[in-house]
């Protein structure tokens, strides 16, 4: 009954209600009842919705990147995910948004979509852009440029990182 009352206040009209509600639906995802919730195509396509409202509710869609790069680790909505019609084009936005911590959570999600759907990873676009970030900011030149903060240059490096990785994971393929 909790996860329906929560899925409720996600859509309230209290900007902190609906934070607080996505962040505790995100923390319920160890619980196998959650998995079950996001396993069904119209929950999921919620979170991806959320995820890509990062403009408008950054918290929100930070929350629910969150989950998403969590519960990537099922098969089941790993392959739901990549069958959802604004899959694709949320991963662009954030990918693209310049948002490190997004773009992290991101990253992980599609290291984990790599597990199960590799292709997705090829047809959605997400691999072109690993790559070109890689070949931008792979020695961590160029994003000195940036002017970031130390905690975002170490963020930046993390990304890198996981870009590489999920390069490696799809040419392991």
């Amino acid at each position: 009954k909790g996860i329906s009352v929560l899925g409720y206040a996600m859509f309230s009209d209290h900007e902190m209600v609906r934070r607080a509600a996505t962040e505790a639906m995100s923390n319920l995802v160890p619980h196998p009842d959650m998995i079950e919730y996001l396993r069904k195509p119209e929950k999921l396509k919620v979170w991806v919705a959320f995820a890509s409202d990062f403009d408008e509710n950054y918290e929100c869609a930070r929350a629910a990147l969150g989950c998403l790069a969590m519960v990537t680790g099922d098969a089941v909505i790993t392959q739901e995910l990549c069958k959802l019609s604004n899959t694709k084009a949320m991963v662009e936005s954030v990918l693209s948004s310049g948002k490190l911590e997004l773009m992290h959570r991101i990253l992980v999600t599609a290291l984990n979509i790599a597990e199960y759907e590799s292709e997705w990873i090829t047809t959605s676009g997400t691999l072109a852009f690993c790559e070109a970030y890689i070949f931008t900011y792979h020695d961590g030149k160029e994003s000195d440029k940036l002017q970031f903060s130390a905690s975002d240059n170490q963020l930046m490096a993390v990304t890198v990182d996981i870009a590489k990785e999920l390069v490696k994971a799809c040419s392991n393929r």
